[in-house]
């Protein structure tokens, strides 16, 4: 009896060996497959990707300059790229390394901030009404977000197993927040 306990004790901790080795695999891939089937939404331009990008969007003034932000949300993700390099699981927490392709939001901001100077500078726009004065200035932003410099920047993002399940831990080098997203710095 004795015999068979030890085997049976033997064949527990082989089994659990295993299974921390495989879990570890197991928990990477399922990190991986998570991040890449969030990602891939961005970078495929799936419909819920665009509409979040819109709703994020909706109160910055697009309608009022005639942008229509499915074709804007287009516009943020257009260039959009990435690449997993590695992930890490340590217990219940793990890192992403993620080098993501994208608009860079400094170039934007600068472009945006010379477009807008250009507008004000023209003497033609006084003679335009309030109306059309924003239809100039979306042409003029759309026109500046197609130019913007796509750039390559490398993220690490932190999960947490939560509930058996692995979750995004918000922060500023968190893929949780939709402007990391888009936007390279």
């Amino acid at each position: 009896m004795k015999k068979i306990i030890s085997i049976m004790t033997a064949v527990a901790l082989v089994a659990g060996a295993l299974c921390l080795v495989g879990c570890g695999q197991n928990n990477e891939q399922l990190i991986r497959e998570k991040l890449t089937e969030e990602l891939d939404t961005f970078k495929n331009q799936d419909d819920s990707a665009l509409s979040s990008i819109a709703t994020a969007m909706e109160n910055e003034g697009l309608d009022e300059m005639g942008i229509d932000s499915q074709e804007f949300a287009a516009a943020v993700l257009d260039g959009f790229d990435y690449t997993i390099d590695d992930v890490q699981v340590n217990g219940d927490t793990a890192n992403a390394t993620v080098t993501i392709v994208s608009k860079s939001s400094s170039d934007f901001t600068q472009r945006i901030t010379e477009v807008a100077q250009t507008l004000v500078d023209d003497p033609a726009i006084a003679e335009l009404t309030s109306e059309e004065k924003m239809s100039k200035l979306g042409e003029a932003v759309m026109q500046a977000f197609d130019e913007t410099e796509v750039v390559t920047e490398t993220a690490t993002i932190e999960y947490k197993l939560n509930n058996n399940t692995w979750e995004p831990v918000d922060g500023s080098n968190s893929l949780a927040s939709l402007d990391s997203i888009v936007f390279a710095r």
